[in-house]
């Protein structure tokens, strides 16, 4: 439906390219399902029958995109422009998988059952419903299964189509959202070049487009992993990044290195997402006593100490940086 045969202009039909469009917008939009099934799950939520309420950031842009979506959607439905609406979805899709779920993804791990963790399930599962509706006469089986298990309603298609609300749309927001996202993607390009990897920390990041939204300079600083970001809006370039590396900086680059490893051990162990567990470690002192408290959190750790357990359900020998490093963990 979204090719230029529904406007009656020729296509050169590939099975690669249906298998493409398969494997990326449907694959992200099942991705960003399961993600929240499984959280939700872990933490026996339910959702709530209360207005909306968007506090973070993230919240109040992701709201924004879809209700910019269903307000350009319908306009191109009720015209019958059906290819031009269908050509909306898998950027709104992108949106919600690579940006507001993978921006939010500390927001559903996190063990305490806060405020903004409850606005962040009610916000993915209102958009889910919302998005499983629009897509319902285009993808009418991926649809119903994501809205049935969600709402335990009969079908999607018995539902209204939703309607804007023109209330939740904050043009100015989805700019600079737009513009942090090509500010990071310049700098991270400048990383490269200089051969650094996003792991490790760096000192400063300077633009020139102006930032007001202090949330927003958060994102910059921990996409790019900066300790600061800055305006000067004389710089000749639009994005400049300090790419020396400190002692200090170095160590916790390390340390990034080590959570990493770390977690991928939970994964190899089987461990679920929620575990706690226990880390023993031989090697790297210098990191574990600076970063030791960061490490710890980062992976769920209970107990953490200089001491290999035995028996461990786990036990690696890494290289970081030079330095070896053996690492046991334990449920």
């Amino acid at each position: 439906m979204s090719s230029p045969t529904v406007a009656a202009d020729n296509l050169q039909f590939k099975e690669s390219d249906a298998a493409d469009f398969m494997r990326g917008m449907f694959r992200m939009l099942w991705n960003s399902y399961s993600f929240f099934v499984l959280y939700a799950d872990i933490d026996k939520w339910n959702p709530e029958a209360k207005k909306l309420e968007a506090r973070n950031l993230l919240d109040k842009w992701i709201l924004s995109e879809l209700n910019m979506l269903i307000r350009d959607f319908n306009k191109h439905m009720e015209a019958y422009e059906l290819n031009y609406a269908v050509r909306l979805l898998p950027k709104f899709i992108d949106n919600l998988s690579n940006w507001y779920i993978r921006r939010s993804r500390k927001r559903f791990w996190k063990s305490e059952d806060d405020g903004d963790k409850a606005e962040a399930y009610q916000t993915l599962y209102h958009v889910l419903i919302e998005l499983s509706k629009i897509m319902a006469p285009f993808a009418p089986f991926m649809a119903e299964e994501i809205f049935k298990n969600l709402t335990g309603k009969e079908s999607v298609h018995l539902e209204e189509m939703p309607m804007a609300d023109e209330s939740l749309i904050d043009e100015k927001l989805n700019e600079d959202m737009k513009k942090i996202r090509d500010i990071i993607t310049e700098a991270l390009q400048l990383r490269a070049k200089a051969g650094i990897k996003v792991r490790q920390p760096l000192s400063v990041l300077s633009i020139k487009y102006k930032v007001v939204s202090e949330e927003l300079r958060n994102i910059i600083s921990e996409e790019v992993n900066v300790k600061e970001v800055v305006i000067d809006e004389t710089q000749s370039e639009d994005v400049v990044l300090n790419t020396e590396v400190s002692e200090e900086l170095r160590l916790e680059g390390q340390a990034r290195e080590i959570i990493r490893s770390i977690q991928e051990m939970r994964k190899e162990a089987g461990y679920e997402v929620d575990d706690r567990i226990e880390v023993g470690y031989d090697g790297a002192t210098e990191v574990f006593s600076k970063f030791g408290d960061l490490i710890q959190k980062e992976v769920l750790a209970t107990t953490f100490a200089e001491k290999l357990i035995e028996p461990a359900d786990l036990k690696k020998e890494l290289e970081v940086e030079g330095q070896r490093v053996i690492i046991t963990i334990k449920k």
